[in-house]
């Protein structure tokens, strides 16, 4: 069994950032945000190899990618060994690809 996901500091960092985001647009939205992120990454934990791999990825290691419902985010993800690492909560217009730097950490 997997034990729960570790998050990449900078992907740590990006989900702080678009819950405060969410929250200065609309009182609520960020508790929202969390909330959607918080389900994704549960389902990530309960079944790490259900989720495709990220568009056009591929080598190894495999990453995977999980949509965040209702918020334009996907929470991308490679499982290292026994570890599931969160290498990022990424917005799906920002530049693909961006946290590629971060499986090296």
């Amino acid at each position: 069994m997997i034990p729960l996901p570790r998050l990449h500091p900078q992907a740590e960092a990006e989900f702080l950032d678009a819950v405060a985001y969410y929250e200065a647009a609309e009182n609520g939205l960020g508790d929202r945000f969390d909330a959607a992120v918080a389900r994704a990454v549960q389902d990530i934990a309960d079944r790490p190899n259900a989720w495709p791999k990220f568009p056009g990825w591929g080598r190894l290691p495999l990453v995977r990618s999980r949509k965040v419902s209702i918020f334009p985010y996907r929470v991308v993800y490679v499982v290292h060994e026994s570890e599931l690492v969160i290498l990022a909560i990424a917005h799906q217009h920002r530049h693909p690809g961006y946290w590629k730097h971060r499986l090296d950490r």
